[in-house]
């Protein structure tokens, strides 16, 4: 969802300056501020992200600020106390986490906040990580706590502190020095002071920070064993000082930490940055060059920066960012740093209007428009999945965007462009069962200009469709895409020649088939041994190679694949959902069995993805002859979470009749549910000619993109349902070369 257009003009700070004076100060003019609507109530997570990015745009003192911070943190409260109780602790600190960044630094320095909900909630996340021993959440639920609750309360969460404090310097590593012994404490302190730089926090953190700082000094004088280390300590306390202190967002207290030590000539010149910046009379060039100091380098797996240093930097560019705004609202590259602090805090809407307003300020800043069109399709992607008619509706306003990017840049178009987005559209349209108008975008994506994604959709629209030809000719015009580079091609190549075999043998030319699946087994194993691959790929590649020896007969190999994508990411839901759907359709009922297994034990896997497991689990079990598994009836048995499901779950039972089941389905995707469900029913029990007739109609409600589609799909195809476990076909053990041509 996009921003509400009445919202727009509810910014952090207004436009009184001049139109095109990028550095003219703000008037003296009272803000006249736009009526908002502040919602009754925040239903659910899609409307909490809408309402943040609201917040985020409106200016501190608009006088309907507090309502609807009022309103997020009573959905956060509500959320975080579900989560609580459900025991998924992580979930819960990260709503802890939102409810504290919903005030600005600047408000926490004024220590005047007293909001019960969010101690009681801070406490609750504080419990479970004590349990736990999970020192950063405790620490940052202790300070919520410190901050936002009564007298009582706060005395209790400094008792409280001290215990923790003492228990991480037990647990930390022992050394004589002094200066040596507090840096787990250091860091877990820097974590939360990251997140929430309460006074608190900031006080104790800045005392640590200079006692060690006078620890090096001492170890320094008696010539200590340690003393390169102390010399380094007591150089860096200046910058940690200063970077302390405004993330805080306090220049005063920045520099009033300095005049505690004997700073070095890099620290002096961050002070003279620091002065510049505060009294800057004339534009935004001294606050933004002070801002530019503190934008972190994106980590990687190399990385040796701390995270915290990481959320640190944004937070003190956000801080700049904002203060640049305050005093000159027209400058287009305070609104470019904003965007990008806000991009970083996941803020795509509020960053996109911050976007928009520096390309109007300036519009020939070339980052600023690639770096729009890329949350654009972000923003988009996420409307499509929710809305796709409104996310085709924005399909004009993207046009007209890149149309004025392209009378700029004529020959460097920006990207992602229009293609991308018309397939990321007719990918919200193909996910609802829309086939006819998602088909019609990619075409038009297409004639702008082929892109591999748009002719994988289309590909596999037709696949599933029936028309094979034509699906064949879009997979073997992706292999013939040109590509960026090696690791993209390699990536849409290995996708094209799946599908080929996979049409290859639905039309009987075996020897075809085996042909692409070799090709694509030894790109695989080119893209599983790429060194600089992320463990998401890694995993995603795993399960695909682990597809093709299942689909090949050789299940020992093609589990080795399903078992290591689990270890790379276990927390990646395809990592057992595409194993699972491969597993029970071609009949593997020991393998679907142990992915069900190893399933159960994931708390971030849905308990209704869970369900869908045990109900394909029974339907094979019951056609295969297999006593059923205790785990996979209990959940059957037990499950009452979602209306849906539990209808499922009471029709799987025999509890529930087909009429009640179809009667209560809502929507097109329950009903193709409906069908497919009791089609396995009435084919185990002797009626294939109805069960067939029911699996039509699955593929007739169009809901493409479900497990139940692609089953149904499967088995009309074969004409059966797998009754027996799969023979091991000859020679299906035998693994490709790996391409040597890297």
């Amino acid at each position: 969802m996009r921003l509400r257009p009445y919202l727009l003009a509810a910014l952090i700070v207004s436009a009184a300056a001049l139109p095109g004076c990028a550095n003219s100060k703000k008037n003296a003019k009272a803000t006249a501020y736009p009526q908002v609507e502040v919602p009754a109530k925040i239903a659910d997570l899609d409307e909490f992200a809408d309402y943040r990015n609201d917040f985020a745009l409106l200016a501190v003192d608009h006088p309907q600020r507090e309502a609807m911070r009022g309103r997020l943190i009573d959905f956060l409260v509500s959320y975080l106390d579900a989560k609580i109780r459900s025991e998924r602790d992580n979930e819960a600190t990260t709503a802890l986490e939102f409810l504290v960044d919903l005030y600005t630094p600047a408000e926490l320095r004024q220590d005047t906040q007293r909001v019960p909900a969010i101690a009681s909630a801070a406490h609750s996340v504080y419990l479970a990580a004590a349990r736990r021993g999970n020192e950063s959440p405790a620490m940052l639920a202790l300070a919520a706590e410190q901050h936002f609750g009564a007298d009582s309360v706060r005395e209790r969460a400094l008792s409280q502190w001290r215990d923790l404090e003492e228990w991480i310097l037990r647990n930390g590593v022992f050394s004589d020095e002094a200066i040596l012994r507090h840096e787990e404490l250091e860091e877990t302190l820097e974590e939360t002071a990251a997140l929430f730089p309460s006074p608190f926090i900031v006080q104790r953190l800045s005392d640590l920070y200079l006692a060690r700082y006078e620890a090096a000094l001492a170890a320094i004088d008696r010539g200590s064993e340690i003393g390169l280390a102390a010399r380094q300590r007591a150089e860096v306390t200046g910058y940690l000082l200063i970077r302390l202190h405004l993330r805080a967002d306090d220049f005063e207290g920045t520099l009033a930490s300095l005049e505690k030590i004997n700073p070095d000539i890099a620290t002096r010149k961050m002070m003279e940055f620091i002065r510049e910046a505060q009294k800057s009379e004339r534009s935004a060039n001294a606050i933004l060059t002070l801002a530019a100091q503190f934008i972190p380098e994106t980590p990687d797996e190399y990385s040796r920066i701390p995270p915290s240093f990481f959320v640190q930097g944004w937070g003190i560019v956000e801080n700049l960012a904002r203060r640049a705004l305050l005093r000159y609202p027209d400058d287009p590259f305070a609104h470019l740093l904003l965007a990008r602090a806000l991009r970083q805090d996941g803020l795509v809407d509020a960053s996109i209007h911050h976007y928009e307003r520096s390309i109007d300020l300036k519009e020939d800043i070339r980052d600023a428009w690639e770096e729009l069109a890329f949350l654009e399709q972000m923003s988009l992607e996420r409307l499509a999945e929710t809305d796709p008619a409104a996310a085709e509706a924005r399909l004009g306003e993207l046009d007209v965007m890149h149309k004025r990017a392209a009378e700029l840049w004529p020959d460097r178009p920006i990207r992602p462009g229009l293609p991308e987005a018309n397939v990321v559209v007719a990918h919200g349209l193909y996910n609802s069962g829309r086939i006819a108008p998602a088909k019609a975008l990619l075409e038009r994506s297409l004639k702008i200009e082929p892109v591999p994604e748009a002719l994988y959709l289309l590909g596999t629209i037709e696949l599933k469709q029936g028309k094979l030809s034509s699906a064949a000719d879009r997979f073997r015009e992706m292999v013939a895409l040109p590509f960026d580079n090696q690791l993209q091609r390699l990536r849409w190549e290995t996708k094209a020649h799946g599908f080929l075999a996979q049409i290859a043998a639905s039309e009987g030319k075996s020897g075809e088939a085996a042909e692409h699946r070799r090709i694509a087994l030894r790109q695989l194993n080119s893209l599983i041994s790429f060194p600089s691959l992320d463990e998401d790929e890694r995993s995603a590649f795993l399960v695909d190679r682990g597809k093709i020896f299942l689909a090949s007969g050789d299940a020992e190999l093609a589990m080795d694949d399903f078992r290591q994508a689990r270890l790379a990411t276990p927390d990646r839901t395809a990592a057992y959902t595409e194993p699972m759907l491969y597993a029970v359709s071609r009949g593997y009922y020991d393998e679907a069995l142990e992915i069900f297994h190893h399933v159960l034990t994931r708390d971030e896997i849905r308990e209704t993805l869970k369900l869908y497991f045990s109900l394909w689990l029974t339907d094979l079990a019951l056609r295969q002859g297999h006593e059923a598994d205790a785990e996979v009836a209990a959940l059957l048995r037990d499950f009452k979470a979602d209306a849906w499901p539990h209808k499922l779950a009471l029709h799987a039972q025999g509890k529930l009749s087909f009429d009640e089941l179809l009667k209560g389905a809502a929507d097109e995707g329950e009903r193709a549910e409906a069908y497919f469900y009791e089609g396995l029913r009435q084919w185990r029990s002797g009626d294939p000619k109805g069960a067939k007739s029911l699996m039509k109609k699955v593929l007739g409600t169009g809901m493409m993109s479900f497990y139940e589609y692609d089953m149904a799909l499967h088995y009309l195809e074969r004409g059966e349902l797998p009754t027996t476990r799969p023979k091991i076909q000859v020679g299906a053990r035998k693994p490709a070369p790996t391409d040597s041509k890297r």
